[in-house]
């Protein structure tokens, strides 16, 4: 019983409190993108499928609200990939989120060079929202799973860009 690993550790609820401020901070983007251009139109999106509950429409009226909400789901997650890419490479392998619980993303080969960590870093977040995009946010699921399933904590973007999170207060 002792040799257990332990599954909920406080690094592993570092990073899952990590992604939720990061997604509260992409929210309220999201939320000053739509105020200023309308996009992502969620609201749109509702309205249209409150019409769609109210009235006998027909298959193509369920079709085009599906057809609007893929599109602000793409856009939201465009927004997403371009904060996720953007803190990571400005705040030197942390989003917001990960600065205020002291993780950080680094390489597991450690090697160096701006370059190979910048394509890697797109790379990683590319997967990430492809994926999300394509199983409509099933990947969370799985990545919380990968991650609770392995020592290192590792989600299965982390593992397609070579990459490991770190607790910076055990560097």
């Amino acid at each position: 019983m002792e040799n257990r690993q332990k599954i909920i550790t406080s690094f592993r609820l570092k990073r899952i409190g990590a992604f939720v401020i990061d997604a509260i901070i992409v929210s309220i983007i999201l939320s000053i993108v739509y105020r200023i251009t309308g996009l992502p139109n969620f609201p749109g999106v509702l309205a249209n499928m409150i019409e769609l509950q109210k009235s006998t429409a027909s298959q193509d009226a369920a079709v085009k609200v599906m057809a609007l909400f893929n599109e602000a789901f793409l856009q939201s997650l465009i927004i997403y990939f371009c904060y996720d890419v953007l803190t990571t490479l400005l705040l030197r392998g942390s989003t917001i989120g990960k600065k205020i619980f002291r993780l950080k993303l680094t390489r597991i080969n450690n090697k160096k060079g701006i370059l190979p960590y910048v394509l890697l870093v797109i790379v990683r977040s590319f997967f990430k929202f492809l994926t999300m995009f394509i199983f409509q946010g099933l990947p969370f699921f799985l990545s919380v799973i990968s991650m609770f399933a392995n020592k290192k904590s590792l989600a299965v973007h982390d593992r397609i860009g070579r990459f490991v999170v770190i607790n910076k207060n055990e560097i």
